[in-house]
């Protein structure tokens, strides 16, 4: 949570956060508070153990009774029996009458947490007078450890934010956290200003639940209930459930039965030590639908960002059986200026007969549900402005010097670990920062240079809106294929739905392995009848971009970079002021298939993990810059896939031919490129010729030729410094033609590759997974400065290196960031058996 701390001063926090009637307000007798604390009074001395101050702290608080409604209870010393985290927070308020006595968290029902430290500042993350100080590995390690609490009861409660009452010794803080940060109020002692204290914890007592935080657009579902039988009954395993394997033959009227993988991914869901709730959803027409929930199916770690949540719910209303259950999705999307919500992206591809992507059936924003921890850091910034103009003046500073009063400017003398503002954001939304050009990597820490560009002023803290969206199918993860030959299928379904999005001007900007699913439906045969079909899917728009020509200059709609690393294209890595276009997609395409292949197929690669680490994961420092990793920049640029210095990797079926062909292309991109930037001194040019293409929705055919006449420019512009192999090479990934008839040529046996060794595919290549549990856990450390996936957020740390690396980045199964990264960051280390390629062979 560095940097992600904004301060405020403790009677602004309570107006703004806690607010009740002035005349409602009890009057509070300093001196009589004191009295009901005089036991404390001690606490500021560092001997103090923490669960002293606990003790005694607890029992002032449940027995003055000043919290209606709410007992404090405490749970330092045992974890939730059934928590594989074994985290225990030292306590939390719960509602009088349901109050814990058996000394465990109970995170599902805390309603305010608390955590009590020793007096002393190396236990005070957000120290008021040592800012620098808050790097030290006491302090570190104390925000980490309240960060982890705050996430616990995030993961699971449905909440829009959290109180959290911290305890140092005699002093306090109140922190408030949400999807964008943490508010912090100053340090204060509780023994000097006791009705401070008293007058936070009365009002959490008026407070309604939804003041405290609690989602109440969830509704939680009790045991025994009907709604709670319904699910129960739905997830029983049904004897006419369908297999989803490629080519079942379906009987006539089974048609409509659920898969049994669907079924039994609900079940999976009914998880005794996890809560069942009901979760609403807006439509168009401002109707809300509601579906039942149990344990999601994907949970995107860490606490601040998108905080993605996968479900396979149940549609109550549903009366065909295989639409009975549903696939929601809980995030809280960044909110910025054009920046489309998914679902109303999803509604332009399906009006545009785009195929193979998700079905949508409603969507929307939740009402007044939107991070707050931005618009405080831009009010103390505006103090911060107004006090500076003052005193420029010689005139008197507006708010005054006074504590209690709002907005106290976030000065180093003052700040609560505060995040240096710029200049203020105003409206609903984010701003629109700079071009799509303009887009800044910031350096990494420890290497030098700022973590933001200096001539973009705006405020760093993200806002985030509380969104759900409900599609139709519940999809299979991408290592679900059966085989090679599925696996290509699979891509290509995908690429054609990419293909024709671009028809319509819009831009997936993020595929990945996790963002490419498996989805089994009936189809009819010609000759069998009713069969089973297990496409590809192309899922998770929410990041998309419409790139239709406008006529005006292009606005990036956000400052970070989009993707996912290990996919992403070594052009997008190496210069994140590129924007995306359609062949950097098409080479992450080709990432994506390399790595599932890699994984999950028979190759003559003996070390997996380590091919993985050093092709996908690595990563170099250039100029205080990330940049591609030496593997797979040397890869793209030699056109050769190698296992070691004189070794190339091998499938021994029709894989050979299509990695062979798409490294061709992709080398001859590069070197178009390169030869670009030479002719026009790193100016930024057309990289070859742009194209849309106009080839019909779905096709069999093979390979397409090259119109070369479209290219004659681009030709003679480079004519004599590149071949015409070259440059025909470059020009098929200017569109998606090429790509594709590629794949279906393969996938349909074409006798064109008769005479090329390996022309086959093989029926039972698939293998189990060759990257073992304690290799996914190693890995994970590709660089996140330049991205903004969610996959959740992808929370970065430092490392023993003073690198930052992001906690989470291998790629999940389906890959999504999400595994725990190692404790040191790794370096690329060179290719394969030691050898290294010179800088210059790395494309840009």
């Amino acid at each position: 949570m560095t940097n992600r701390s904004v301060p405020l001063s403790l009677q602004s926090f309570l107006d703004k956060f806690l607010p009740v009637p002035p005349h409602q307000k009890p009057k509070w007798n300093a001196a009589t508070l004191r009295k009901k604390l005089s036991g404390l009074k001690k606490s500021n001395k560092a001997k103090v153990k923490e669960a002293t101050v606990a003790d005694k702290f607890t029992k002032v608080v449940n027995d003055s009774k000043v919290a209606p409604g709410l007992k404090l209870a405490l749970s330092q010393h045992r974890p939730d029996p059934d928590d594989p985290t074994l985290q225990k927070i030292d306590g939390a308020f719960f509602p009088t009458d349901s109050a814990p006595t058996d000394g465990t968290p109970h995170w599902a029902e805390q309603l305010v947490s608390v955590e009590f430290k020793r007096h002393g500042s190396e236990n005070d993350p957000f120290d008021d007078k040592k800012v620098l100080d808050t790097e030290v590995e006491p302090r570190k390690k104390v925000r980490s450890q309240i960060t982890g609490y705050a996430e616990k009861v995030f993961k699971l409660q449905p909440r829009t934010h959290l109180f959290m009452l911290f305890v140092i010794g005699r002093q306090f803080r109140i922190l408030r956290w949400d999807r964008s940060g943490v508010v912090v109020t100053p340090r204060t002692d509780y023994f000097l200003h006791p009705e401070l204290l008293f007058d936070f914890l009365w009002r959490i007592g008026q407070a309604s639940r939804d003041q405290l935080g609690l989602d109440p657009t969830a509704t939680l579902i009790k045991p025994g209930s009907a709604e709670y039988q319904r699910m129960d009954k739905l997830a029983k395993e049904e004897a006419t459930d369908l297999v989803a394997k490629r080519d079942t033959i379906v009987a006539s009227g089974d048609e409509n039965k659920m898969f049994a993988y669907v079924r039994k991914m609900f079940r999976d869901s009914l998880a005794d030590d996890w809560p069942r709730w009901k979760l609403s959803v807006p439509q168009a027409d401002g109707s809300t639908r509601y579906f039942l929930v149990g344990k999601p199916r994907f949970e995107a770690p860490g606490l601040v960002g998108r905080a993605t949540q996968g479900y396979v719910a149940m549609d109550p209303l549903a009366t065909e059986e295989k639409r009975q259950l549903v696939w929601l999705k809980d995030a809280w999307r960044t909110f910025y200026d054009l920046v489309e919500p998914e679902g109303v992206v999803l509604e332009q591809l399906r009006g545009a007969a785009v195929p193979n992507v998700p079905t949508l059936l409603c969507h929307g924003d939740l009402p007044g549900q939107a991070t707050v921890t931005p618009d405080i850091w831009d009010m103390n910034y505006k103090a911060a402005q107004a006090k500076k103009n003052a005193e420029a003046c010689d005139a008197p500073a507006s708010p005054d010097d006074n504590p209690r009063n709002p907005a106290p400017a976030p000065a180093a003398s003052s700040s609560v670990e505060a995040v240096v503002p710029a200049t203020p954001t105003s409206g609903t939304k984010r701003p629109r920062v700079d071009d799509d050009d303009q887009q800044k990597m910031p350096p990494p820490p420890g290497v030098g240079g700022d973590t933001a560009d200096d001539s973009e002023e705006t405020c760093p803290l993200r806002r985030h809106v509380h969104y759900r969206i409900v599609v139709e199918e519940v999809a299979l993860p991408l290592e679900e294929f059966e085989d090679g030959h599925h696996l290509v299928s699979v891509i290509c379904d995908c690429v054609e739905a990419h293909e024709q999005a671009a028809k319509i001007g819009i831009l997936h900007r993020d595929i990945s392995g996790g963002n490419i699913l498996i989805y089994p439906r009936v189809d009819d045969h010609p000759t069998a009848g009713k069969v089973v079909s297990m496409i590809g899917l192309l899922t998770d728009w929410e990041l998309s971009k419409d790139v239709k020509p406008t006529g005006q200059p292009r606005r990036a709609r956000q400052p970070e970079r989009t993707g996912t690393w290990q996919y992403m294209s070594v052009a997008l890595i190496n210069n994140p002021k590129k924007p995306v276009e359609i062949p950097d997609e098409l080479e992450a395409f080709f990432h994506v298939l390399l790595y599932y292949a890699v994984r999950y197929l028979e190759s003559n690669c003996a070390d997996v993990p380590a091919y993985i680490e050093r092709y996908f994961e690595a990563y170099q420092i250039n100029d205080g810059r990330y940049q591609c990793g030496n593997s797979k920049s040397y890869t793209i640029s030699m056109g050769q896939l190698l296992i070691s210095t004189e070794v190339k990797l091998v499938f021994n079926s029709y894989l050979d031919h299509i990695f062979h062909e798409l490294l061709q292309w992709l080398k001859a991109l590069y070197e178009v490129r390169k030869h670009e930037r030479m002719q026009n001194g790193n100016a930024r040019a057309p990289l070859i010729a742009r194209h849309v293409s106009s080839r019909p929705q779905k096709t069999t055919a093979i390979a397409r030729t090259v119109d070369a006449s479209r290219y004659a420019k681009q030709a003679t512009d480079v004519k004599g410094a590149l071949s015409e192999e070259t440059i025909s090479n470059a020009q098929k990934l200017r569109r998606h033609e090429d790509f594709i008839g590629l794949l279906l040529s393969c996938i349909n046996n074409y006798p064109q590759w008769a005479d090329i060794p390996g022309a086959v595919w093989l029926e039972a290549d698939k293998v189990l997974d060759r990257l073992p549990p304690t290799a996914k856990k190693q890995l994970g450390t590709a660089p996140t400065a330049l991205l903004d996936t969610d996959t959740g957020s992808k929370k970065r740390r430092k490392t023993n290196s003073g690198l930052a690396v992001p906690a989470g980045s291998t790629p999940r199964t389906p890959p999504q960031s999400s595994h725990p990264s190692r404790a040191t960051a790794v370096w690329d280390s060179g290719f394969a058996s030691g050898s290294k390629p010179h800088a210059s062979s790395c494309p840009q």
